[in-house]
């Protein structure tokens, strides 16, 4: 499996990304806090990361997007 948005740096010591996207799914009850943290869980979880570190990626940044409905909300790790 793969993350949905991979940055990856053109030469080992630059930065690399790693981005999830979400929707809330409010007829379930989920908040936009809750979708974060399953996101980041994923990234985690799944270890996309991964190629990041192989290409000598630093600092890796962990992102989550979540959609509700027109906002969006945002954490990066």
């Amino acid at each position: 499996m793969r993350c949905d948005v991979m940055v990856l740096p053109k030469l080992a010591g630059q930065p690399g990304v790693v981005m999830e996207l979400k929707r809330v799914r409010a007829d379930a009850g989920e908040t936009p806090a809750r979708a974060i943290a399953g996101a980041l869980e994923q990234i985690r979880a799944r270890d996309y990361a991964a190629e990041l570190r192989e290409r000598g990626a630093t600092p890796i940044r962990r992102i989550a997007v979540v959609f509700e409905g027109k906002r969006a909300h945002v954490q990066v790790e």
